[in-house]
């Protein structure tokens, strides 16, 4: 039998609205025995709130709309499921959608998700996310009134909170790994021009090569979408490159690719070149040669993200603060030295 606040003022012998007082912890006339019987007897029948209606009562929801750009990549999956932990901890359920790398679903999500009544949205942009009218998306951010937070991306146009990874750091701490090890021949495999986060990448990879007196050669840059397919495609003219003696992948996942190629066509990849990749993928220790790649410390990133759209939501106060994340080298296998 489940128990309401009716049950439990006639057992007390009290009206509701006395029991829905003391159990919400508000003021009311009564006395200190009355107020221990009515919570004595709430925990005897083990009574349960409706969260709809407590919801309702305190205009709050404790439900967080997440937008990703795609499940199905293990960097967006980590980071979902961490944002999904980080919160439930706090009390929150997570309302997911998958943008499917579209700006246009991520305006429809957006929308959908305000009118679902959500405390605060949490966006991943797709790769299109930079290439939309600003000030139109601007507009619609404004006119939620909902505490939102920009996650892994930092927008110069847009007045919103965000949480970045320091990308050009990043590709710098990568490229200078390589060099340090007597390369100096390092081909680059950069996310497309439009992509989150890659022109970043490809700046702290050419700036630290001319910070060491290299030339940059422009036939030593390769461009993918960071799916294993593209690495795939990349990895005969990489490969058969011979002037080239290290790689410095935008992501784990071209690595992935290349190494299949080499596999298939009777190539030891490690023993060709160096490499280095993204994103610190699980998968990165189970190859030949455990890879040496930059970690985005998702962790960090989730737990900055999260805590500052908590922080709006309990101080009623939009912020448009901006964060960036230390990225971590992570030193495997996948590089050796060569003489300079």
């Amino acid at each position: 039998m489940k128990y309401t606040m009716k049950d439990i003022a006639q057992a007390a012998g009290v009206s509701l609205s006395t029991v829905s007082l003391v159990l919400n912890d508000r003021p009311v006339r009564v006395s200190d025995k009355t107020r221990k019987r009515i919570k004595q007897i709430a925990a005897e029948t083990h009574y349960q709130p409706n969260s709809a209606a407590v919801s309702l009562s305190r205009h709050v929801s404790y439900n967080i709309g997440l937008i990703v750009p795609d499940i199905t990549n293990p960097f967006f999956a980590q980071m979902t499921r961490e944002i999904n932990e980080q919160l439930a901890q706090h009390g929150y359920s997570t309302l997911f959608a998958d943008s499917n790398n579209s700006a246009e679903k991520e305006r429809h999500i957006l929308h959908n998700m305000v009118s679902r009544g959500v405390d605060g949205i949490l966006l991943v942009p797709s790769n299109e996310f930079f290439y939309q009218d600003m000030e139109k998306l601007q507009k619609q951010i404004d006119e939620t009134g909902k505490p939102f937070v920009l996650v892994n991306a930092t927008a110069d146009k847009l007045k919103v909170c965000s949480v970045n990874f320091d990308n050009f750091q990043g590709a710098a701490l990568a490229t200078q790994e390589l060099i340090d090890h007597g390369h100096r021949n390092i081909a680059f495999i950069q996310g497309k021009a439009q992509y989150v986060n890659a022109p970043e990448r490809y700046q702290g990879y050419r700036q630290t090569l001319e910070k060491n007196g290299l030339t940059f050669h422009p036939d030593f840059l390769y461009e993918g979408d960071y799916s294993i397919e593209s690495g795939y495609q990349a990895a005969s003219s990489i490969i058969n490159n011979n002037e080239v003696t290290a790689v410095l992948s935008s992501s784990d996942m071209m690595l992935f690719g290349i190494i299949k190629w080499a596999n298939e066509h009777q190539v030891n990849a490690f023993n060709r070149f160096s490499m280095i990749g993204f994103d610190n993928d699980p998968y990165d220790v189970i190859t030949q040669y455990p890879l040496t790649t930059v970690d985005q410390q998702i962790s960090k990133m989730v737990s900055e993200s999260v805590g500052a759209l908590l922080k709006m939501i309990v101080d009623k106060k939009i912020t448009h603060q901006k964060l960036i994340v230390t990225p971590e080298l992570i030193r495997r296998q996948s590089v050796r030295m060569i003489k300079k």
